[in-house]
Parts: structure tokens; sequence; C-alpha cells
């Protein structure tokens, strides 16, 4: 049996002690872990190496490094479809909250449920691309409990009231703001312009410099945003996409490998020697702020 590398060694033991710290709630979801610096000097290695097992675990889905910040706990490595227990930490953060506002144990629970469950929001996505629609569309159905419709902004650019649009609540799109403002402003509606998470942007930067990254994709106007995306980013030559009906061969052994949603379907059978990427959230934190808002907000 050939001996593991001293940097697949560091990988192994930093990722079975998160997964073990998870399991026993020793850390949880958000707890900041180790320095690269400091773990180093605690493992007697180079810094490097703790960096590079960091960003394998990144790929993984189990931490996330937030520029100038450090590195994050974000759950265990499962699918996002897969029900998780509530931070316990987080849980005791908010009733320590609510016993500080005066609010008896026994009132918790009604009030939230009141706000979250009473009066489910409606949101219409809209964009330019099949793959972005379905992201957000999962993660606005998913992480925020609303119903969504998606729509195509080029079938509708025309139409200043689209009618499939009038039965909704909140319009959301991330970019194309003007457009997005008329259309809200001609129904009467709010509308939100989504930010994304920059640990998403720090992620790939990461990636684009160490060598060749696929995204595999269903629609062709994605590809043109996010080429306009990495243009600026060191390593932009690295970036490659495939549609789901091209040929995966092409992808080398181990290439990180971004499947979008919108593609896994298309995908069933069909294998790539690509390392797939763990997906992460979308919305920035100030996004998911001001959907919460309007979640909030008590009906008229």
């Amino acid at each position: 049996m050939r001996a593991i590398s001293r940097q697949e060694s560091i990988f192994r033991q930093l990722r079975e002690r998160i997964v073990h710290d998870l399991s026993t709630g020793a850390v949880e979801h958000g707890d900041r872990l180790p320095s690269v610096r400091k773990l180093g000097e605690q493992l007697k290695v180079d810094p490097r190496m703790v960096l590079n097992a960091y960003e394998r675990l990144v790929e993984e889905g189990l931490v996330e490094i937030r520029p100038r910040s450090g590195v994050f706990v974000t759950g265990k490595p499962t699918s996002a479809d897969e029900p998780s227990a509530l931070p316990r930490r987080w849980i005791l953060e908010t009733l320590v909250g609510a016993v500080e506002r005066d609010i008896q144990f026994d009132h918790v629970g009604e009030p939230l449920r009141c706000y979250v469950g009473a009066r489910p929001l409606r949101a219409a996505v809209l964009e330019c691309n099949l793959d972005q629609l379905e992201s957000m569309r999962f993660e606005l159905e998913k992480y925020f409990g609303l119903t969504v419709t998606t729509i195509d902004l080029d079938e509708i650019t025309h139409d200043a009231s689209p009618r499939a649009l009038r039965g909704v609540d909140l319009l959301v799109s991330a970019s194309h703001d003007d457009v997005v403002a008329r259309i809200a402003s001609s129904l009467a509606k709010p509308h939100i312009i989504t930010r994304v998470r920059p640990a998403i942007i720090a992620r790939l930067e990461r990636l684009l410099a160490h060598g060749p990254v696929y995204f595999l994709v269903v629609d062709p106007r994605f590809e043109m945003k996010m080429r306009r995306l990495v243009a600026p980013m060191a390593g932009s030559e690295n970036f490659h996409v495939l549609g789901v009906m091209d040929d995966l061969s092409v992808i080398p052994a181990g290439a990180p490998t971004y499947v979008m949603r919108s593609a896994h379907t298309h995908l069933e059978g069909r294998r790539h020697r690509g390392r797939v990427i763990a997906p992460l959230r979308i919305f920035a934190e100030s996004t998911a702020r001001e959907l919460l808002a309007h979640i909030l907000e008590p009906a008229s």
C-alpha cells in the first residue's frame, strides 16, 4: 500500500476533526476555525499545507473562507436537499435575545409561526437565462419559504406589465436593474436586486488561479454573463463552459467542475472526470436581510 503524502495526511486529519466536532456539537455552522498560521504552528507544518487543506474542504462544502475574516464552518458535506438540525447555539442566542427583551419563553414560538407561516410570500424571479432562474428559485424556496415563479426576461421586455407577474408580491433579479425597476413600477410592486456572497467570488478566483475550472450549464446566455464576471480575474483564461450535450470527456481528471442545478437532470447517466464543487448559497447577507424584511412585513 502506497504511503499517503504529508499534504494528504493534513487534509484527512483536518477533515476528520471538523466532521467529528460537528457530530458531537463541539462546533456548529458559522463557527470560526483556527487561522492558517495558527493551525500550521499547532501541526508544525508549512501554513501553505493548511491553506491547501482548507481550500479542498471549501470544495466539499464543509468550510467557507471569507476574505479578511477567516475560515468558518458551513456544515457537513451533504446534499443541500438533506434536512439538517438547527444549530443549537443559534437557537440559544435567539432565546437569550427574547429574554433580554422581556419576552416570556412560551410567547416565543407563536409569533415566529405567525410571521413565517401565516402569509407565504409569492415571488417572481426575472432573469435572462435558465441557469440563474433555477438556482435562484431553489434558494428562495428552500431557504426563505417563498412560492416562486420564474420568468425569462427576454420573453417579456416588450410588455410593460406582464400578466404572469400580476399575482406576485415581490420581484427578484440578479441584475437588469433598470428593466426590473420599470416592470415593478408598472405593477406597483417592490423589487430586489440580489447580491452574490463574497465567498463565492473568492472561491472561484482561487480555483481559476490554480488551473482549469469547468461549468456545466443548459443556457449559453449564462456563459456570456459568467465570462463578463471572470474577465478581470487572474486566471480568467482557465474558465471553461460546457453545455449538457457537449463532450464531457474533455474535462481533465480532477478539474474543479461546477454543475448548475438546471443541468443535473440532463446529466443523468452521463459521467465526467471532473471534481464536482459543492454549491454554496448564492445570496449575500444584505440580500437575505432584504428578503426577510419583506417576509416579516405584516400583511396590508
